[in-house]
């Protein structure tokens, strides 16, 4: 049997990332892991076999030794995003600078592909600093390293998400639930739907360069809530927040150390986070992609009851 190939994985520690890690294991691959904390997220090494799973110390705000952590990849991933910014993580450093530097320094006799896991609906021209960022980061990957694959997924759900289960803990706290963009269409996705996609743009031998990633039904905010209330078996008040009152909520939730919202997140709200149907996604990869109604409710509620 011929050697399985070694392969990065920066943002390691997220929610796809570990799932992908979980995958790729099975199949035999040799895995680096760069993390700021290795001692903290050692739980990634028995996903393996002994040694088939590296976990080392990264500092994503040094670039100096990045080449470390690459120089006998075949395939690097890279999942690193975050939805908020603090003093230290800054959206145009994350999503556009190492995204940047990482291809430039890419060797392509080596490496034979990069894979980057961005979001659905980046463009030049959003109000949102996330949004440019993602798209900026795109533009750079892109102009930097020809065998680099952009994956744009919509919300990504599954066990230890972050998108149900912040709203399960805000359920369990609140009578009413105040929701801003609560028209706003999104298309989410299962996490094992979307490390299947991964996996197999990873075996593909000439992948296409960009794919959307869109789960097989669209909801609005409130129907995703509404969805989520009824997995719980609980009822809940549903506020539509006119703009004012969303911003005001913005301003305040955004003082939290983990906000629930920003007032970045509001810009993102003005629009659909739907497929445009103009890349491929699940459909020309051959996965068959699975529902809310029929993963949800086979997790959120064990949770809570834990």
């Amino acid at each position: 049997m011929a050697e399985k190939k070694t392969i990065t994985v920066f943002g390691g520690t997220g929610f796809i990332a570990r799932n992908l890690i979980a995958k790729l294991a099975k199949k035999g691959f040799k895995i680096i892991v760069p993390t700021r904390n290795p001692y903290l997220h050692g739980y990634l090494k028995p996903m393996g076999e002994p040694g088939q799973i590296e976990v080392l110390k990264f500092n994503p705000f040094n670039f100096s030794n990045l080449n470390e952590f690459i120089k006998s990849s075949e395939i690097v991933v890279n999942c690193i995003g975050v939805l908020f910014e603090k003093k230290n993580q800054k959206f145009d450093h994350i999503h556009h600078l190492f995204p940047k530097f990482l291809t430039s320094i890419l060797d392509k006799e080596i490496t034979k592909k990069f894979i980057h896991i961005s979001a659905l609906g980046v463009n030049k021209n959003s109000n949102s600093l996330y949004i440019k960022s993602k798209f900026q980061g795109e533009e750079a990957i892109i102009n930097n390293y020809k065998n680099s694959i952009i994956v744009r997924p919509s919300i990504v759900f599954g066990i230890n998400d972050n998108f149900f289960n912040l709203f399960n803990k805000l359920i369990n706290l609140l009578p009413i639930i105040p929701l801003a963009g609560a028209k706003t269409k999104f298309q989410p996705c299962y996490v094992g739907d979307v490390t299947d996609a991964i996996i197999k743009i990873i075996e593909q031998i000439n992948p296409n360069k960009v794919y959307e990633l869109g789960g097989p039904k669209i909801y609005t905010f409130k129907e995703l809530i509404e969805t989520l209330l009824v997995s719980l078996k609980k009822k809940r008040f549903i506020i539509e927040l006119p703009d004012f009152a969303a911003r005001l909520q913005a301003k305040i939730m955004q003082l939290l150390p983990n906000p629930l919202l920003t007032e970045d997140q509001l810009e993102i709200l003005k629009s659909d986070n739907t497929c445009s149907n103009q890349y491929p996604g699940f459909k020309e990869l051959g996965i068959s992609t699975r529902t809310v109604e029929t993963v949800l409710p086979n997790y959120i509620f064990s949770q809570v009851i834990r």
